[in-house]
């Protein structure tokens, strides 16, 4: 783990250009070198001899292209990135070394940034099991002053650095695009340089006023299966690749720099000094505690890639010509080399990503959708079903109509009676004479009454279809008895006539009751003929009543499904709208959490720059304490000189004042000796 948690550094030597060449001709000189290169350490030439030598993961050559670079450094980063493993990468370096060619390039030499973008989505291609979503995102840091690049001039406005609960550095309102390809992704970052502070130099024509940082952000998890319809549970795994391009460091003397120019050299430099002393802070295991990320927006925002959860490179670009400057750069790469990361992989088991709330979402709408087709195809079964059983019973009630009305179409009344017209009259003959010549004795009862009673015998046979008065014409006509008299004929008339003529005189009938008991017993069969009829329509109307009783019941039954499955939808609905209240209650719980939590996080942001501010007042008055306990000292110590130099100036006095008076005396002594 300790190869792979160290940061890679790796340096790229500039070529000689047209403008270093142009000072040392103008000298009648030859270009200095200070600097030779093998493939992994950087050696300063020193009168031909070298001094001070540099060791690195790789050198690059003026003669190796940006591919190389990125094929043998920053490749196996950007691969990780996809695996899950937060990367970043920058380049450090002077003014002028070659930072921008190499991070964004050209059209024929594309730089790191262009073939990260084209190389996450090749390493995608790789992964046919994960399914992925990337956003993509181009700040600035100019004059410490964050912006977006993604956003037109007009809508553009400073950005706060703000920190979340789990630790995560993030700038606030920045804009996050969505991507599908390599494309659009290039397509954003054009439009970001496009936004971007350049300016002209005396060292550069187009040099670099700000930092930049390109972010993608990668949400992946596993794919579910589409056969069965069913979403992979596994984390999502989030990760984030930083493509930094960072303004050079300079100097003012060199680049000329004036007014705004030189205070955008003095924040590049300011950001570029603080970046240099935390990974100082990082790299010397003497100093320990805290290292204070916050002095820099730069720093801020790259904490994560400092000595935290993520693989970085860094790509040092110098200039062979300069000996200061590459020696400086040198010095921070070298320090740079000595920082330790942290790498793993960083898993999201809640709905904090992106993607997740996709899925979910999805997922949802896809419940949703089943649960209104389900109720929709529901509703249009039972209208189908109510409407094949309507059209059954409209059905049945027409069969039952036509069956009623070719029942009524039997019975025969006044109203549907077809009169059937007369033929005319034939001669009637018995046995080929005239019945009237042959026994005109009995006329008027005998042969008539048998005539009558046979008549209606034959009637009666034809279930009375005719009026009695007119049965012997009609059924003669009808029938046409012939000429010739048959066999059966004479057995009936034989009967007849032993029945006419019988012994008793009750035997005989008058014409008068044989049509009485015609009439009556028509009517008997007709009264039987109806009331079997209206028996078969009792049934009939019994049973169509019952299948009409059940139609209606089962239609009462649809009803009440019906009924109950509008009620149950409507009970959703209810339960989906008191789940959307809860939603929207406890994102709007989360939303003022998080409030109350920025909130809290600029309240311990401005106690902070109070403690700091009290810190440092504490440290200027201990300074000052301590220049005026060094200054007491000080004049203490002048005193005691003074002092003890009026010590000595007075001992010399008393010693002049006695060797006066002694002289005094002694002159004294000597004029009393003379006086005496």
């Amino acid at each position: 783990m300790a190869a792979e948690s160290a940061v890679k550094v790796c340096v790229r030597v500039r070529p000689v250009v047209a403008r270093e060449e142009r000072a040392a001709s103008e000298n009648a000189e030859s270009v200095q070198l200070f600097w030779k290169t093998d493939k992994k350490s950087v050696r300063q030439i020193d009168d031909g001899n070298s001094s001070k030598c540099f060791n690195f993961d790789r050198v690059f050559t003026a003669e190796e292209s940006t591919s190389q670079l990125y094929q043998d450094i920053a490749k196996p980063l950007v691969v990780s990135t996809v695996e899950g493993y937060n990367g970043t990468i920058f380049a450090y370096g002077q003014t002028s070394s070659g930072k921008t060619f190499t991070m964004m390039g050209c059209d024929s030499n594309p730089g790191v940034i262009p073939l990260a973008v084209d190389d996450v989505f090749q390493t995608i291609k790789n992964f046919p099991n994960k399914e992925f979503l990337l956003r993509v995102s181009y700040m600035e840091i100019y004059n410490e002053t964050v912006t977006d690049l993604l956003v037109d001039s007009w809508k553009r406005k400073p950005l706060e650095v703000r920190e979340t609960i789990n630790k995560t550095i993030y700038v606030a309102d920045l804009t996050e695009e969505l991507v599908t390809s390599s494309t659009q992704a290039l397509a954003w970052i054009r439009k970001g340089e496009k936004n971007r502070h350049y300016g002209k130099t005396k060292m550069n024509q187009r040099s670099s006023r700000s930092h930049t940082i390109f972010r993608m952000i990668l949400e992946s998890r596993e794919r579910g299966d589409p056969a069965s319809g069913e979403n992979a549970d596994g984390a999502i795994i989030v990760s984030h690749l930083n493509l930094v391009d960072l303004a050079g460091s300079e100097r003012a003397s060199q680049t000329g720099a004036e007014g705004a120019r030189f205070k955008e050299g003095c924040n590049i430099n300011l950001s570029l000094f603080t970046l240099g002393q935390v990974i100082k802070k990082l790299t010397d295991e003497s100093q320990k505690g805290f290292t204070n990320y916050r002095d820099s927006k730069l720093t801020r925002i790259l904490q994560n890639s400092l000595g935290g959860n993520a693989k970085t490179v860094i790509i040092s670009t110098i200039t062979p010509v300069s000996l200061d400057e590459t020696l400086s750069t040198l010095q921070f790469a070298s320090t740079a080399k000595k920082m330790k990361n942290d790498p793993h992989v960083t898993e999201v088991s809640d709905d904090g990503a992106l993607l997740k709330r996709y899925r979910n979402e999805i997922v949802d709408l896809k419940r949703r959708l089943h649960e209104v087709s389900s109720v929709t195809q529901t509703t249009v079964t039972e209208k189908e079903v109510l409407s094949q059983l309507l059209q059954e019973k409209d059905q049945l009630r027409r069969e039952q109509e036509d069956r009623i009305r070719n029942l009524t179409k039997l019975l025969v009344t006044s109203s549907n009676l077809v009169h059937v017209p007369k033929m005319p009259k034939r001669r009637v003959t018995w046995g080929g004479k005239l019945v009237e010549h042959s026994h005109p004795s009995a006329c008027d009862d005998g042969i008539c009454g048998m005539n009558m009673t046979f008549g209606w015998k034959r009637k009666a046979d034809r279930s009375c279809s005719t009026d009695l008065s007119e049965a012997d014409e009609d059924f003669y006509s009808h029938w046409g008895i012939p000429e010739e008299p048959s066999d059966e004929m004479e057995m009936s008339q034989s009967s007849v006539t032993v029945r006419s003529f019988g012994d008793s005189p009750r035997d005989l009938v008058s014409p008068g009751q044989i049509v009485g008991f015609s009439e009556k017993i028509s009517n008997l069969d007709l009264q039987l003929e109806i009331e079997s009829q209206q028996r078969e329509e009792a049934v009939n109307v019994e049973i169509l009543d019952g299948q009409v009783a059940e139609l209606q019941r089962q239609v009462q039954t649809e009803a009440l499904q019906k009924q109950e499955a509008v009620k149950e939808k409507q009970a959703t609905e209810v339960r989906l709208a008191e789940v959307e209240v809860l939603l929207k209650n406890e994102v709007k719980d989360k939303l003022e959490a998080l409030e109350k939590m920025q909130t809290m996080e600029q309240r311990l942001a401005g106690l902070e720059m109070q403690l700091q501010s009290e810190t440092q007042q504490k440290l200027d008055a201990l300074l000052q304490v301590q220049a005026a306990e060094q200054n007491i000292a000080e004049l203490k110590r002048i005193l005691d000189t003074k002092a003890q130099q009026k010590l000595e100036t007075t001992d010399m006095l008393e010693l002049k004042v006695s060797e006066l008076e002694r002289q005094s005396e002694k002159q004294k002594n000597t004029e009393s000796d003379q006086v005496g």
